[in-house]
Formats: structure tokens, sequence, C-alpha cells
């Protein structure tokens, strides 16, 4: 019986492969140039891969084999045949739908591919926008460039509304509530989990939040000459609240003037003894009209074609986000080919997440200042005294940041026609603290946050990868001394994180790494206590 399983695993494979790698060169092409027919040619290759995953009969094989245990005694096997389960019991959709989704993916695309924020007639990038929220001490020029961040919200939100709708359909279909608990379902989150760790989180943050805002506030109240009550969205350090604003003596931006981003990214993976070189030769890394302007790493085809797109300027922002995504393509580049293709991968998406949000961390790191920037023993322990500082701003603000997206999506997938401006703005109000500027109430600020259009349920990803982050740190704290500059670091990487691929359930992967599954406690302790 398990060679009969295994020969199907094998034909299945075959076919996801070259789908696999069309649907991803596709849509490299269409968020490096953004032409239509680009934006048309990753909009088909969609429609071939929904259609592949919603054929019932294989899902039906799968999960018969799942279930019972067909794979016999193998486990990479048996974790293959549950990954195909899962996979085709995600995509379970009917022709008619999936035409209807590709069309709308694709308007999705175009619309935030090639949106720019126009303010007084210039066309703006969103890397202008953030330089306007990070230097502008005008008020009114800060909440002009705020509200033309936001303009694109109207033109897509009936499609995303659309999209949800669709999306459940085919979760009812499927025996499930929803989307958004089908989805994290069949990538190996229980939601109930889910959503009780973050009521938890939230409850034992809020305190330290609260005070930390109340500092930030005060800082930002004096800079532009606004009384703590009377701030707005727009004060703050971009245009969701997801980042903090430099505060303090130190000016973090000024380390990156003048410097090659890419040779300090180089200089920091070489210490670890981790290749980056020719990943960076493939990649696309600087901003142009009809680029995305967001950033990614992708894997073409799982046999050592990894490639990352960003956007950068010598900004603090970019060197972490260099960093954060070179961290996920030295994941995938040290996949060892030795694996089953269909294992050559990360257990899940926030092993990968833990990885890239470790690496984009130690910007603030004195030993990094030291050895990677060039900085003197002393400059390099104040800045990291104060880079701690910034740190922990960071995580709480975004992980309150967090909150407001997943609990905004299990909303939307709930009641995809409730009030949905309402909705989100009470979360903002709920967990960010910030106070709604008048005549929001008929505006869709929600739709203009790409992740919640073209990337559904997957931002708890990013919180729940910082705390398999610490994990990771903590123990490399205790057995390697930490990371900068130590190739034993980078040999836990391999050894320890890279080499199981996907041959484990994300915990179980973590425990073997660490000796223990997933602990919230790390987080707290670090940023809350």
């Amino acid at each position: 019986m398990s060679e009969s399983v295994r020969a199907a695993v094998e034909q299945t494979t075959a076919e996801f492969r070259e789908l696999y790698i069309d649907i991803n060169l596709k849509s490299w092409d269409a968020a490096t140039q953004g032409t239509p027919a680009a934006l048309d040619a990753a909009a088909a290759a969609r429609a071939r891969w929904m259609r592949y995953w919603a054929d019932p009969a294989p899902y039906q094989q799968y999960k018969d084999w799942d279930e019972s245990g067909a794979a016999g005694e193998d486990p990479q096997l048996a974790r293959m045949v549950h990954l195909l389960h899962l996979g085709f019991a995600e995509g379970q959709r009917d022709p008619g739908t999936i035409d209807e989704m590709t069309e709308l993916s694709k308007v999705l695309d175009d619309a935030y591919t090639n949106f720019r924020a126009e303010v007084n007639g210039q066309r703006l990038t969103a890397n202008a926008i953030d330089d306007i929220l990070a230097n502008e001490n005008d008020s009114e020029k800060r909440r002009e460039a705020w509200e033309a961040s936001k303009r694109i919200g109207p033109h897509v939100a009936d499609q995303i509304r659309r999209l949800a709708e669709l999306r459940n359909e085919a979760a009812h279909n499927m025996g499930y509530e929803n989307f958004h608990r089908m989805s994290l379902t069949l990538n190996e989150l229980d939601p109930d989990w889910l959503y009780a760790l973050l009521d938890e989180l939230a409850v034992k943050i809020e305190p330290a939040f609260r005070q930390a805002k109340a500092a930030m506030d005060a800082e930002l109240s004096e800079r532009f000459g606004v009384p703590v009550e009377e701030l707005m969205p727009w004060h703050y350090a971009d245009p969701f609240f997801q980042r903090a604003p430099m505060l303090g003596a130190v000016n973090f931006d000024r380390f990156f003037a003048g410097r090659d981003l890419v040779e300090l990214a180089t200089k920091t993976y070489d210490g670890l003894g981790l290749e980056t070189r020719p990943v960076l030769e493939r990649s696309d890394l600087y901003e142009r009209e009809g680029k995305d302007q967001h950033a990614f790493c992708t894997h073409i085809d799982r046999e050592g074609d990894v490639r990352v797109l960003c956007n950068l300027s010598p900004s603090l922002r970019w060197m972490d986000t260099l960093l954060h995504e070179l961290g996920h393509a030295v994941y995938d580049a040290n996949l060892p080919h030795t694996l089953p293709w269909l294992l050559r991968s990360y257990p899940h998406i926030l092993s990968t997440e833990a990885m890239a949000m470790l690496m984009g961390a130690i910007t603030l790191d004195a030993e990094w200042h030291e050895q990677v920037l060039g900085s003197d023993p002393a400059q390099a322990a104040a800045v990291a005294e104060a880079g701690a500082a910034r740190f922990r701003l960071e995580e709480l603000i975004f992980a309150r940041w967090v909150m407001v997206v997943v609990n905004f999506e299990r909303l939307l997938y709930e009641d995809p026609s409730r009030d949905l401006n309402a909705a989100w703005w009470d979360l903002v109000q709920k967990y960010q603290l910030l106070n709604k500027p008048a005549g929001r109430e008929d505006f869709p600020d929600w739709a203009t946050k790409y992740h919640i259009a073209l990337v559904p349920a997957y931002y708890q990803n990013y919180l729940l990868g910082r705390m398999m982050s610490l994990q990771w740190q903590g123990w490399l704290n205790e057995h390697a001394g930490g990371i900068v500059g130590r190739p034993a670091a980078g040999a836990f990487f391999r050894e320890r994180i890279f080499t199981p691929g996907n041959t484990m359930h994300w915990n179980v992967a973590l425990e073997f790494a660490t000796g223990e599954q997933l602990n919230p406690d790390y987080f707290v302790q670090k940023f809350a206590r």
C-alpha cells in the first residue's frame, strides 16, 4: 500500500512543481514590471494553480490516506501525504469561483502595484510618504501625506469584500464557519488557540504599551506643538502606526547615510558563515516606477533560485528590511536537496518569519554596530542602550498592530457585510490607542492595507515568528554566545533550523531546535516586564 501511496505522491509532486515554478516566475515579473501583460500572465498562472488544487479526486484520496495512516512507518511519506491533504482541502472551489477570484486578484494586484499617493499634484512613492512621516514637522503637511496614502481604499474596498465572500463560500462548502478559521486550521494553527493567545498577550502587554506610548506621545507633542490629546494618526512614523518614530537623542537613520546597505548585509551574513551573494545577484533591490513598493523573498523552484525584492534607501528601516528578507533567503538557500522536493521548505511560514525577524533586529545590537558598521566600542554601547529601548517600543507597537489586523480579519470573515469602517477604527482605538480623525466613518481605511486584500490570514505569523525568534535567541545566547560574527550561530541555523525542512509540525520543529515548544513568556519577559 505504501508504495502505491509513494508513487501517487511523486506524480502529484511533479505536477505541483511545474505549476509552483510557473506561478513564482510570473509573480516575480508582475512585481518587478507592473505591466498589464505581466499582471495578466501572473493572473493566468494563479488560475492554473487554483484549478489544480480544486480537483476533488486527489483531495479525497489524500484525505483518506492521511486519516488511515496509509503511508505506513515512513515519517517523511506520512508528512507529504498530510501536506497534500491540507493543500487540496484549502483549494476546493468550483471553476466559476476560481475565475472570479482570479480576476479580482488581478485587479487588486494592479491597484496596489501601481498606486502612488498624490500630494499637491506630485506622485509620491511609499518611501516618499514614509520620509514625510519620519521627518516633516508641519502637521498639515503630514496630514496631507497620510490622507493621500489612504486614497487607494475606495478603489479596492468592494473587490476585497467580494473576495472575502468568495473565500467564505469555499470554507462553508468544506464545513468551516468561515475562511479565517479554515485558513488557520489548514495551515496548522488552531484558531481558538490563536485567538486566546492574542487576547491573553493583549492583557499582559497593555500596561507596558500604555506607558511606552504615553512617553512617546509626550515627545511627539513637544515636537509638533500639539497637545497630547490632539495627536492624530499622521503624527506617527508610518501610515498604520506599525513602526516606532525616531525618538530621543539617537537618530538611527544617520548611521546609514552614504552606506552601501548590500555591502553591510553581506558582511553580516558572512560573519555567520551564510552566503548571500548569489541571492543578491538575482535580486531587484531599488525602487522605480511600475515596481511593487513592498519587500519580499521568493524561492522560485526549491532548487536554489532564491530572490529578494526591496526598494532600498539608506535608512534603519531598509537596513532592517534587507537583513529580514535575506533571513528568508538563507533559510531557503540552505534547505538540503537530499530532502524530497515537497519537504524542501520550512515547516510553517512563521518559522521563516522567525529567521527574518531575528536577523532584522540585529541592526540595534552593539556587536553589530561595532563589527559591521565599524563604530567604536563606546559609541556602539551607547547605541545599543538606545537600541534596546527602541526595540522594546517597536515590538510593543507592532504587537498591538498585529492584534488590529488579525481581529479585523476575524470580524471580516465572520460577516463581510458588516460596517467594516467602524470595525476597523474600533480596533485601532482599542489596541493602538489612536484618535480617529473626523470624517473617517465613511472611508475604508482598512482597505489600504495590502495584506488584508491579497495575503489573508497571514499577519499573526509575524508576531508568532517574533516569539519563536526570541526562543532561538535564548538558545544562541546560552550555547553560541550570541549571533553577530559567530559561525556557531550559523551552524545552529543550518543544523537545527534549515536541515529538517518541512519534515515535522512547526511546534515540534521548534522543540527540536530549542528543547521547548512555543512559549509566549519570552516575549512578555523581554518587552513587557
